[in-house]
């Protein structure tokens, strides 16, 4: 097994496992899971991505790392969790899609409701296209949004980690 993808995968999985947990959680209490879930994303991945990082220089490298090892480890662990936790969406959208037909209402709502600002800072053309997108959204469009929305910030917060934690021989 590639040492980079074994020092990555269970902080990965781990992670992405608590995005599912949280997606639940919140479900259960009633509130919007989906939009909770991708804002807890931005809470732990770089979290996770931290400690996947140290595992491989502290227990896998010799207390050493470069750059580019440093961001391999990274997309390992941001690309596993977002890819969980999309799954973990999907599926539970599918078994109960009340919960995907909530969430597209609510964002109808609120488009009808901010309409006059949005085609004032837009205009009726681009209202009238997010109206339509809106509107056919499916649950795949949903989870591929939160795999979008866990792997741009993964890789930015993958970067910054990186450059801190880097070390190289004297």
């Amino acid at each position: 097994m590639n040492k980079y993808f074994k020092a990555a995968y269970l902080f990965g999985l781990l992670g992405g496992a608590f995005c599912g947990i949280a997606f639940l959680v919140i479900y259960f209490l009633d509130k919007d899971p989906i939009s909770f879930t991708e804002i807890f994303g931005y809470a732990i991945i770089p979290v996770f991505v931290f400690l996947g990082i140290k595992n491989f220089k502290d227990r896998m490298n010799e207390r050493e790392m470069s750059f580019g090892q440093a961001m391999t480890v990274g997309f390992f662990v941001y690309s596993i969790l977002a890819l969980i936790s999309a799954m973990v969406i999907f599926v539970f959208l599918n078994v109960a899609p009340e919960i995907f037909d909530g969430y597209r209402t609510s964002n109808l709502d609120l488009l009808v409701e901010k309409k006059e600002v949005l085609i004032a800072q837009l205009d009726q053309e681009s209202y009238d296209r997010t109206h339509e997108n809106i509107s056919n959204m499916t649950i795949f469009d949903v989870a591929v949004n939160d795999f979008l929305r866990k792997v741009f910030p993964g890789l930015f917060f993958t970067i910054i980690i990186s450059i801190i934690l880097k070390r190289t021989k004297n």
